[in-house]
């Protein structure tokens, strides 16, 4: 493969992109100055004899610890897998380096079991390095790859300089080589056998730590049409995925000339798995949406065991991907990446007490929301608080209930209970009310079983529609607390309010749940943004 693709402008070093702050080979190299850094490599391989498709991830990071008295300079992550059968076998051993140029590509790593591993740049007679080709080499007991690549594409620098806010506190420079040529070695469980294949070139160096910062789900996407995406969706602490471009961004590389970031995307979560050592369960497929291209993907890892259980649990595996863009059918493969993990729902039947008729809602909360995490509801009721149950609505994507054609008469009981899970239920959850409810056609909501002087009076909200703001005509006295959600459950805003208005600007025009608590009582409306 060498000497080819020399045509390119970009092909040629010293290369600094137009508007860029990260020039090559320089920052190819290692950057001391930094916190943390690391070199990423994977890709798709065909054996040549076999035809046996199989996929590899290598990973160097520059992380320096003491360890059990040693010090180390860093660890390195290696993946092979054959994508046809699913087996798949990660190893993570630290190292210290003999090598780690500061000005180009140039990787010597001695790890722990005493292996000597390399990945640096080639080099013409002379010592004049080739732009963009690359020597590799990696070896986990009975798997190994020993791989040539040239780069067909120039670097795709998100945001057009390589430089973002990641997360809520950190920092990092990057840039990827979109697609790679790669011929080799591979061996795979002992069988070696010449490949031939493509790569995907990431470098990552600045503060953000995926360890101990904001969990996330990172794909690359290679597409039939020549398009590849690069695309990062961070959660926070709460599991809320913020529409802000330190925590949502796609790169994209239409060609040598044209390049774009946004943060104007949707990525949905289709369905989950568990994974069979870990058990911790991580998307697997998705939908990925943007009105700019029009593009309209699903991405699905090819296999559900592809789990890396050190330095920490992570998923990283090969993906498909399908669909359109502009319109017109593309098809692909491309990574996954995933650092966040996903809970069974839990949930609380909130309302109704000890008494309720059609006119209020059944309502129940979810206690760990999730923004990746969509939810159906199943609600159903039963006489005796045990089975049988009795379905009153299924696949529920609302928080509540208004049950009008219920079969009750005054003075019946009932116990309710809620089912919530994800459409592929993998994921679900349930909770039964508390105690037995009792139908009161004479029920109102200062009508309570529970009398206080101080109960809340929140009567109707308004304006609503609402703008920025929103008031509160009550009669109580001191501050109540208030919460926010979507229709889905989710919380949006908390505080405490009084007697003045509520500000609501930093919600988008839709439909929300307004809960105003106090002690044993609540009460809940719906009200719309403008």
């Amino acid at each position: 493969m060498a000497g080819v693709l020399h045509a390119q402008a970009w092909k040629v070093y010293p290369y600094t992109p137009e508007g860029s702050l990260i020039s090559f080979p320089v920052d190819e190299g290692w950057h001391s100055s930094e916190d943390i850094e690391w070199w990423y490599i994977a890709g798709h391989l065909e054996g040549s004899t076999s035809g046996t498709p199989y996929s590899f991830m290598l990973t160097y990071f520059y992380y320096p610890k003491d360890t059990l008295g040693f010090s180390f300079d860093g660890f390195r992550i290696l993946n092979v897998a054959n994508e046809l059968t699913g087996r798949f076998h990660t190893e993570t051993m630290v190292l210290n380096y003999a090598d780690l140029a500061t000005d180009h590509l140039h990787i010597d790593a001695r790890l722990l079991n005493l292996v000597n591993e390399y990945w640096f740049h080639k080099e013409e007679e002379g010592g004049t390095l080739i732009p963009f080709e690359y020597e590799l080499s990696a070896t986990a007991g009975a798997n190994s790859i020993s791989l040539s690549t040239i780069s067909r594409k120039a670097p795709l620098i998100p945001g057009g300089d390589g430089l973002f806010n990641q997360g809520a506190h950190s920092y990092t420079y990057y840039y990827s080589l979109t697609e790679s040529l790669v011929e080799g070695t591979l061996t795979f469980e002992g069988s070696s056998e010449a490949v031939t294949g493509t790569a995907w070139i990431d470098r990552q160096y600045g503060s953000f730590n995926p360890h101990t910062e904001e969990k996330y789900e990172w794909f690359f996407l290679q597409l039939s049409n020549g398009m590849d995406l690069n695309i990062w969706n961070l959660f926070t602490a709460e599991n809320q995925l913020p529409d802000d471009s330190a925590y949502r961004h796609i790169s994209v590389y239409v060609d040598d000339a044209t390049q774009y970031t946004t943060h104007d995307f949707e990525l949905e979560r289709l369905s989950w798995a568990v994974m069979p050592l870990s058990g911790n369960v991580y998307a697997q497929s998705w939908r990925l949406s943007s009105e700019i291209n029009q593009v309209d993907l699903i991405i699905s890892t090819l296999h559900h065991n592809s789990e890396v259980r050190l330095p920490f649990d992570f998923f990283e595996g090969p993906t498909s991907v399908s669909g359109s863009i502009n319109g017109s059918p593309v098809s692909g493969q491309g990574f996954a990446e995933l650092l966040k993990t996903y809970d069974d729902p839990q949930l609380e039947i909130t309302r109704p007490g000890k008494e309720w008729n059609e006119n209020f809602p059944i309502v129940w909360e979810l206690q760990n929301p999730d923004d990746g995490r969509a939810l159906l509801f199943d609600l159903a009721y039963s006489t005796s608080g045990e089975e049988p149950w009795t379905s009153i609505v299924s696949q529920s994507s609302d928080t509540l209930f208004y049950w009008n054609d219920h079969p009750f008469e005054n003075g019946d009981s009932c116990w309710f209970r809620v089912l919530g899970y994800t459409a592929d239920e993998i994921l679900k959850g349930s909770a039964v009310s508390s105690g037995f409810t009792r139908y009161s056609d004479e029920y109102t909501s200062t009508n309570r079983s529970i009398s206080r002087i101080d109960k809340p009076s929140l009567q109707v909200l308004y304006p609503n529609p609402a703008g920025d703001r929103i008031w509160l005509p009550w009669s109580g006295e001191g501050d109540r607390e208030y919460r926010i959600m979507d229709l889905s459950g989710r919380l949006l805003l908390k505080g405490t309010a009084g007697r003045g208005g509520i500000d609501i600007h930093v919600l988008e025009s839709g439909v929300y749940l307004f809960r105003l608590d106090e002690s044993e009582h609540s009460s809940v409306q719906q009200f719309i943004k403008k």
